[in-house]
């Protein structure tokens, strides 16, 4: 239940919202009017009104895509634009559709080692904006109970311990293929162990189920990602450095949507930084809040939590 401060709490932050809102459609005096993001009417909806243009996002279902994905929507719709997000499955479908124009950002480029090969084959057909978050990486990981393998040289000898299963998550993604082309055969894993690939959902169920239970589990995980803090949970050593040195996350953009002209939002993209904390922060909002069916209201609280750091990237 709220109480009354809770309520003028989330006024507050709404009201961050409305100021950029207020700052897109007339002098800041009039923000004081805005109700925010939220189901109501207000300057966040009407400054859409106003007809700044279309900006669509590309974004697969992965927590730190998600969580920016999310922020960038409510931050260009508080600037008037108007924003479709549209989720693929696929990261490759993402740098085809930037590619191609069919989306205007992807803001998961994982460069560059991750997305190696989708930037080789896309990489001079769109525009890169630089990275915006590091470091990304990557890792095969166990609950700390799990304490007689600390690192990958020990697998082989425990396979019967994890029923000779990697938990991984979507079939196209970089990691997936890292862990079968890479980290099985470097360290003798072939035929022992083999990577279970669905989707990230299935790797966090399994790794939540079986935490539960203190069960033994090996899933395929990344960081950025909020798992770190919910679960005391560790990467296992990589002596033979078969995952590679740590990414940087880039955001991509559409060659059409770089040439527009007087593209303020362009800039305001290329101005994006944030640190492991805040991120991962953000990301946490997100999930106290229910998961990625409850994100608008997180990140709507979490922009209004954060005003120093948003006017670093865009002027209210």
């Amino acid at each position: 239940m709220s109480t009354g401060g809770d309520r003028a709490h989330g006024l507050e932050r709404r009201g961050f919202l409305g100021v950029l809102a207020a700052g897109a459609l007339a002098p800041v005096g009039l923000a004081g009017c805005g109700t925010g993001t939220g189901g109501e009417p207000g300057l966040a909806k009407a400054a859409a009104k106003k007809g700044q243009g279309t900006i669509t996002i590309g974004y697969v279902a992965w927590d730190e895509d998600i969580a920016v994905t999310e922020l960038w929507k409510q931050l260009l719709e508080s600037k008037g634009y108007r924003v479709k997000a549209v989720q693929k499955d696929a990261v490759p479908d993402l740098f085809r559709g930037v590619a191609e124009g069919q989306f205007d950002v992807f803001m998961d480029a994982w460069l560059p080692s991750v997305h190696t090969e989708q930037w080789a084959q896309y990489g001079g057909s769109v525009v890169d904006l630089g990275p915006w978050y590091e470091p990304g990486d990557l890792g095969l990981a166990v609950p700390d109970y799990v304490d007689e393998v600390e690192s990958l040289v020990d697998l082989p000898e425990y396979a019967h311990y994890f029923d000779g299963t990697i938990v991984g998550i979507e079939p196209t993604a970089g990691l997936t293929r890292t862990v079968n082309k890479s980290v099985i055969p470097e360290y003798g894993l072939t035929g022992r162990y083999r990577q279970k690939a669905k989707d990230t959902g299935t790797m966090l169920e399994a790794l939540d189920t079986a935490y539960a239970a203190k069960r033994p589990v090996l899933v395929s995980m990344w960081r950025p990602h909020w798992a770190f803090s919910k679960y005391d949970i560790r990467y296992l050593d990589d002596p033979a450095d078969a995952f590679g040195d740590p990414d940087k996350l880039h955001t991509i953009v559409s060659r059409k949507f770089h040439g527009r002209r007087d593209n303020e939002a362009l800039e305001w993209l290329r101005n994006f930084r944030v640190t492991p904390d805040q991120l991962q922060g953000l990301e946490a909002a997100i999930q106290d809040a229910g998961g990625a069916d409850h994100k608008s209201g997180a990140v709507e609280n979490w922009i209004g939590d954060n005003e120093p750091l948003v006017k670093q990237w865009l002027p209210i």
